[in-house]
């Protein structure tokens, strides 16, 4: 984790070994505003109803409400954009990642696949299933479900942990 210190709303970032500044003949540390130091937290509520009414009532241009906020002008700009378009303050929800490949029936089959033809290879089981997917999509698929290889069949691996 880089070393960090606030001066008069700038940030110091570097090395957590080196003190904050300079060393000799090469800079150790770039000097970033400190609104960009926020890092990828929502913006509040509260901050940017106080931006949509500097906009709205003041009349200000986003650069004025970035600078008068300290935050930077992109964030100024996506908020008034997203309250524009949908009327929302809110922020947008977090995503929730890439969908599984395998998910209800379809997994339901895989596993009974598995159990039918312990042992099929991956690519057997990908054409079994009917899916347009990787074998290593199969592979990842039947770790999470629990199936390990052994030697020529697919188990499900035991609780029971003995050697």
């Amino acid at each position: 984790m880089p070393h960090k210190s606030h001066a008069q709303g700038f940030q110091l970032v570097g090395p957590p070994s080196c003190s904050v500044g300079f060393s000799g003949h090469r800079a150790l540390y770039f000097i970033m505003p400190t609104a960009y130091a926020w890092g990828m937290r929502a913006t509040s509520v509260d901050l940017r109803k106080r931006i949509v009414a500097a906009r709205v009532v003041d009349g200000q241009s986003m650069g004025q409400i970035a600078e008068r906020f300290k935050v930077p002008k992109g964030t100024v700009q996506n908020i008034l954009e997203r309250y524009r378009d949908s009327g929302l303050l809110a922020p947008k929800p977090l995503n929730g990642g890439r969908k599984p490949a395998f998910s209800g029936e379809a997994l339901r089959r895989l596993e009974q696949q598995v159990s039918l033809h312990p042992d099929a290879t991956l690519a057997e089981l990908r054409d079994r299933s009917g899916m347009g997917v990787s074998v290593v999509c199969i592979h990842n698929t039947l770790k999470k479900l629990g199936f390990t290889r052994k030697k020529s069949l697919y188990m499900r691996t035991s609780s029971a942990g003995g050697m």
